[in-house]
């Protein structure tokens, strides 16, 4: 639901203003109207770029280390920020030094350790070296002949040769010349490794410090929070007469209301409250229950419900959980969800464990449709073999089936079927389609499973045509839920008439579901209650076309009626196949499972390293699976409730979210 809000006006005077807010913010309960944004060229510009800088910083911060636990003494913002950007600055040229002596060293590498000194000395005499470089097939013997030629090395196809001869000489080689390095590599090594270690000293100081950084630079966006959100709340004020007077406005929820007018009372400030006027932005505060609110972060990834209309949170809550375990479709699974939950909750932070609740809660669902659907880590357990037992004779004659039936079925006694389906069509084949269909329950739950503890629930198993069965009557009843909280939410809104036409549809769409569907099944015969079936049809008919818009004129309203029939009509068909992705999505996962179940179990042929494999597989597998399915469990029930159940509740959204200006803690 939504909390009720008033909105109050604040008057006083320029040198009581700070004061006011001042009190406000103390008291942390007011929603200021906000009706001037700041920029970076206001008054608090400076404080807006040191925001980016600390946001930057933390970023850094995070990506450097993502497990930081933070102190408990933080220090001074700007120092720890100052701090670490000198470090990341150092590190920064520390690496790029290391770039440098890589491409020296690369340049080095081939001539290997000299002495510089016996070079010079040889240039002193009159004796010059040169360095040069050629492919190793262009390289001339005949050069080692005439000249003074050293080969210093060679790599990939070249050959790295100096060259010694007197200054004036200039021999003939056609090679290319190469500038005698500045250092020899061994120099470039040791030098590198210096710097390499400085930045790992530097490293190891921020791995040192981050915990200190991260509470302090967290302080700085707190507090430089804090100075914008006080100075973006005096700057909400209207001014009058010649800047003397401030009127300031602000929502405030009306169980806040009594501890506000005490503050009023202490202070020199006049103020009137008012209600809440259509069309005004006015925040939305959303109370529900502890299992409701829970799924409010989704609510939020859509839209807040406008402040006049319902909150449909508390009455999508229990189908989207529903559907998530339809959707996910195997019990193994749901079970991992419920105690992977309780080992999380105890390691994350407090603001995190609904979060983990609520994933909780999904694998309830997921166990509950997993076990209706009969999966269990992609173990078909309603495909668990099927045989008739001297104990399913006793039972069934206790359960009421006629004894020529049970004498029939005795016939089968002892004999195995692997699957449902071929133990059903054999035993219609002995007692009769008809006599089977009547009995089917009780025969099935007599007779004996593979694996016996599922004796005493595997017959309320549904197959895949009642799942697929299942999903759609889902859908129909939250597609007819959805529109009557549409009748609600217009009558909270224009008034109850506004809402007579979607009543007509309700009428309408449940007649024909419960007299039709129900003649269909046997259930109800039309014959007899055709007088109460037409009146029903004639009532919806006169609701739908007569009353779909009180505030035009009769004809209006009969074309009216004939378009909101049309986009009704095809867009509750569109709806309604919508939901059969619950049923797709929950196969899917099933034979998954089951494909990975073969795969692995084929792996156990495998002379002795068969277990593990089998292992790895299996355990890899099924991680895909749940991966891939919960991701799916949680994307497709969230676009059934935001496309065709908020459409057909009515929804419109556009709230603003509720915020206090308070001091940040």
């Amino acid at each position: 639901m939504i909390a009720e809000v008033k909105k109050y006006t604040f008057l006083v005077h320029h040198s009581d203003y700070s004061s006011l807010l001042d009190s406000l913010r103390d008291l942390g309960v007011v929603h200021i109207v906000e009706k001037r944004k700041l920029d970076e060229n206001s008054t608090v510009g400076d404080d807006m770029k040191a925001l980016k800088k600390y946001r930057e910083a933390i970023r850094k911060l995070s990506a450097l280390l993502p497990d930081i636990t933070e102190e408990d003494n933080p220090a001074d913002p700007s120092e720890a920020l100052d701090e670490f950007r000198q470090l990341l600055t150092e590190i920064e040229n520390a690496r790029y030094q290391t770039e440098i002596l890589d491409q020296e060293a690369e340049k080095a590498l081939p001539w290997g350790d000299f002495d510089k000194n016996i070079i010079n000395k040889l240039k002193a005499e009159g004796w010059r070296v040169r360095l040069f470089t050629c492919p190793e097939k262009k390289f001339d013997r005949k050069w080692e002949e005439l000249y003074h030629v050293e080969i210093i090395s060679r790599n990939k196809g070249r050959l790295y040769f100096a060259l010694i001869h007197k200054e004036g000489e200039d021999p003939d080689l056609k090679a290319d010349e190469v500038n005698i390095p500045e250092q020899t590599i061994s120099t470039i090594n040791t030098q590198k490794e210096k710097v390499e270690s400085k930045i790992r000293e530097l490293e190891s100081l921020i791995e040192q410090k981050a915990p200190l950084w991260k509470a302090s630079l967290n302080k700085g966006i707190e507090e430089t929070m804090s100075r914008l959100q006080y100075v973006e709340a005096a700057e909400q004020a209207d001014k009058y007469a010649d800047d003397n007077l401030y009127v300031l406005e602000g929502w405030i929820p009306v169980s806040e209301e009594k501890g506000l007018q005490k503050l009023l009372e202490k202070s020199d400030c006049y103020s009137f409250v008012s209600e809440p006027e259509p069309g005004e932005k006015i925040p939305v505060i959303l109370q529900n229950s502890k299992f409701a609110s829970l799924f409010e972060p989704i609510a939020k990834l859509f839209a807040l419900p406008a402040y006049s209309e319902l909150d449909l949170t508390p009455f999508f809550a229990p189908f989207f959980m529903l559907f998530f375990g339809f959707c996910l479709g195997d019990a193994g699974y749901g079970l991992i969800f419920i105690l992977a939950g309780f080992i999380v909750k105890r390691k994350v932070d407090k603001k995190y464990k609904p979060i983990i609740t609520l994933a909780q809660y999904f694998g309830v669902a997921a166990l509950f449709m997993g076990l209706l659907s009969g999966t269990f880590f992609g173990i078909n357990l309603i495909d668990s073999g099927y045989t008739i037992t001297e104990h399913s004779v006793r039972y069934m004659n206790n359960a009421g089936v006629p004894d020529n039936t049970v004498s029939l079925l005795d016939q089968t006694r002892g004999v195995h079927f692997d699957t449902r389906k071929s133990f059903s069509e054999g035993i219609s084949q002995i007692i009769g389609d008809d006599s089977f269909n009547k009995h089917k329950r009780v025969i099935l739950k007599s007779a004996d499973s593979d694996i016996p503890f599922l004796n005493t629930f595997r017959h309320l198993m549904l197959d895949s045509l009642n799942m697929f069965y299942l999903a759609m009557l889902l859908g129909a009843l939250q597609i007819i839920f959805g529109m009557a909280l549409k009748v609600v939410n217009i009558s909270k809104q224009k008034g109850f008439r506004y809402s007579l036409s979607t009543i007509g549809w309700i009428v309408l769409i449940l007649t024909l579901s419960v007299f039709q569907g129900g003649n269909m099944l046997g259930i109800v015969n039309i014959e007899n209650l055709r007088l109460l079936y037409l009146s029903l049809i004639v009532i919806a008919g006169v609701l739908i076309f007569l009353f779909n818009n009180p505030d035009k004129n009769i004809f209006i309203r009969l074309g009216l009626g004939l378009w909101d029939s049309y986009g009704i009509i095809t867009g509750v068909f569109g709806d309604l196949l919508s939901y059969i992705r619950l049923f797709a999505l929950g196969i899917s996962s099933s034979i998954l499972g089951f494909v990975f179940n073969e795969i692995s179990a084929q792996l156990l042929s495998v002379k002795y390293v068969g277990w593990l494999f089998f292992i790895i597989v299996l355990l890899i597998g099924h991680s895909l699976n749940i991966a891939i399915a919960a991701l799916g469990s949680f994307v497709h029930p969230m676009r059934l409730t935001f496309v065709e159940f908020y459409k057909n509740a009515g929804f419109t959204g556009g709230g603003i979210e509720y915020k206090p200006f308070k001091i940040k803690k």
